[in-house]
């Protein structure tokens, strides 16, 4: 470098840009320890940025998660006490009942003394249950209960339940069922017809035990067909698709069960035997717009003569034959099918004669196992009733249920159903009670609505549904429970719901005392040894409920309880992988940092040098 240019002192802009990169570099090491941080704008590592803000979103998720399964442990204590306190009356209630059971040592005043009582701790569980609340949410009522609505469109029918948990899909269902006409009231003196033509077709007419699916997906689909005994609700051949509810039923027949298959043209015909013991016979031609109630009702009263009388009930849609008569019995009633398009057949899973007793226990045959006996056109299947044992007390009724209108249709079913036996997934039971339709969960663990999962309904009694030949329901369910956001990321939440524990829900609900009242804690009178034995009972099972209510909620703090650690773990190390992106490595800044400062120095002083050294080039000018 020539030193005797003078128009541009390059060592001096060499200098220059050097201090300015040191300057720059200072800048960058002092902004960096006064903050702690490595990237304290987008420019210093864009892409370590991107990465940091991500895991810092989830870092600070994270953080919140753990303060609300906080949150959400304190309600379930805040519960959870308060149920201490109602397991505590009912302890004492138990105590006064066992008291009171003792009547030869209580008189009239010491059991009303002992009722008093008693009706001050109901009163009190009561209370608890009513005013129990974390902030201005009532805990204890049922109103973090989950509901189940079961609605048929054509009567709207609906079922209200009361669970403690279940993991049915929140939102509608829609299922197609047939005509149902199960839930005779009394078991041996019936006979149920139900006609399966759902959406799914079903061939084949032999039932084994067995448990089956009953479809509640999205579209419509048919259902399964209770035809067992033992346990199990069976159906024939069919695909059930999308999530399923499992089923297990039990049901008792009072006569010959089995399908048939009725077209235009057809022709059913009743025969049977009068009380004086002339015989009958009526027939019926299914027409092209089917077959009528009104119709086969007044042929019948025609047919049967002084002595019998046909009745037909809309509700539950049933013909009952009422037959007065004492000593021997010699009424009968057969029914033959006469296919007329030559195709049909009537196939029975049991005997063809079945008789409907004057004894309750006479009579009744179940309908499942073994194979199907055929019976071809023609053939008939009768139901009598025997001699009276007892002819002081009232004749039996023979029940013919066929139906508001018989139309062309496959798979009819022959059945008097007693009950529907299942269970919810965790031990609930929802119980069907004949008349209300009251559904009830009456135990199991919380738990809460989960998309896409399945539910198993216990049915307890039968619903009497009538009506047209087949019936679109909706079941549908409503997410009443608490959610507890105990993640970082959307829907990452637990549930957990609140029974209704006041007292008027605690006992058999839905069943009614000797003294006609609920049999629940509510309604426990022990003034009578009736009552006192009959409220050791309710206060036993009210204990039961109350305890597996708090047994859930100890689990599911537990659950909150190891949430809380599973977050912490989880925090720590997203805090530690975010650090390591974008905090400040104090040690090694520390060290650029005085590297920057000697190199500032040395550049002003070496700027400074450079400008003096052109001056030099003053000499030669004199």
């Amino acid at each position: 470098m020539a030193l005797t240019r003078i128009n541009n002192n390059i060592a001096a802009v060499n200098a220059n840009r050097n201090l300015n990169q040191t300057s720059s570099a200072l800048r960058i090491s002092l902004e960096r320890l006064s903050s702690g941080l490595r990237i304290n704008r987008a420019a210093d590592d864009a892409a370590g940025l991107t990465i940091s803000e991500n895991l810092r979103s989830q870092i600070n998720g994270l953080n919140q998660a753990i303060d609300n399964a906080s949150s959400a442990i304190n309600l379930v204590n805040t519960a959870e006490g308060a149920l201490t306190e109602t397991t505590n009356r009912l302890q004492r209630i138990r105590t006064l009942a066992v008291q009171a059971a003792n009547t030869g040592t209580n008189d009239a005043v010491a059991l009303q003394a002992i009722q008093d009582e008693i009706e001050t701790s109901i009163a009190e569980i009561t209370r608890i249950g009513n005013d129990t609340q974390f902030a201005t949410r009532r805990l204890l009522n049922g109103d973090n209960a989950n509901t189940l609505t079961f609605r048929d469109g054509n009567v709207g029918l609906s079922l209200a339940s009361n669970p403690t948990a279940s993991t049915l899909s929140s939102g509608a269902r829609f299922l197609t069922v047939n005509q149902t006409n199960a839930g005779s009231e009394t078991l041996s003196n019936g006979t149920d017809a139900t006609n399966n033509s759902g959406a799914t077709t079903f061939t084949g007419s032999s039932f084994d035990s067995g448990t089956y699916d009953l479809v509640l997906s999205n579209v419509r689909a048919a259902a399964a067909r209770v035809v067992s005994t033992s346990g199990s609700i069976s159906n024939g051949s069919g695909t059930f698709p999308g999530a399923t509810t499992n089923l297990i039923g039990q049901v008792f027949n009072n006569g010959a069960g089995g399908t048939f298959t009725l077209g235009t043209g057809d022709v059913i015909t009743f025969t049977g035997t009068r009380v004086a013991g002339t015989a009958y016979t009526q027939a019926f031609t299914v027409a092209s717009g089917g077959i009528n109630a009104s119709g086969i009702l007044t042929t019948l009263n025609t047919t049967l003569g002084a002595g019998q009388t046909a009745s037909y009930d809309a509700t539950t849609g049933q013909f009952v034959i009422t037959a007065a008569s004492t000593g021997s019995n010699n009424l009968s009633i057969s029914l033959t099918i006469d296919d007329n398009g030559g195709g049909g057949a009537v196939e029975f899973s049991t005997a063809n004669n079945v008789r409907t007793a004057g004894n309750a226990n006479d009579g009744v045959l179940t309908l499942g196992g073994g194979a199907a006996v055929s019976v071809v056109a023609g053939q008939t299947v009768t139901v009598q009733g025997p001699a009276p044992s007892d002819t002081t007390q009232p004749t039996p009724q023979i029940t013919l249920t066929l139906g508001s209108t018989i139309t062309a249709g496959t798979d009819i079913l022959t059945i008097v159903a007693q009950s529907y036996t299942g269970r919810l997934e965790g031990g609930q039971t929802v119980t069907f009670q004949n008349g209300d339709q009251n559904v009830r969960f009456r135990s199991g663990t919380a738990g809460g609505f989960a998309s896409g999962e399945s539910v198993s309904l216990n049915f307890d009694e039968v619903i009497n549904l009538g009506g047209a030949t087949t019936r679109t329901f909706v079941l549908s369910a409503v997410n009443n429970s608490l959610a507890f956001q105990v993640g970082a990321n959307q829907n990452q939440r637990v549930n957990v719901q609140f029974g209704d524990l006041r007292a008027s829900n605690l006992g058999y609900v839905g069943q009614t005392q000797p003294n006609g009242n609920a049999r629940t804690v509510a309604g426990i009178n022990v003034t009578t040894l009736t009552g006192a034995n009959e409220a050791i009972a309710i206060i036993d099972q009210a204990i039961n409920q109350v305890d597996t209510q708090r047994s859930a909620l100890g689990a599911f703090t537990n659950r909150l309880e190891a949430t809380i650690a599973n977050l912490g773990v989880a925090s720590e190390n997203l805090t530690a992988s975010e650090s390591r992106i974008r905090d400040a490595d104090i040690a090694l800044e520390t060290t650029r940092f005085t590297r920057n400062q000697i190199l500032l120095q040395s550049g002003i002083s070496i700027l400074a040098q450079a400008n003096v050294a052109q001056q030099s080039v003053l000499a030669l000018l004199q």
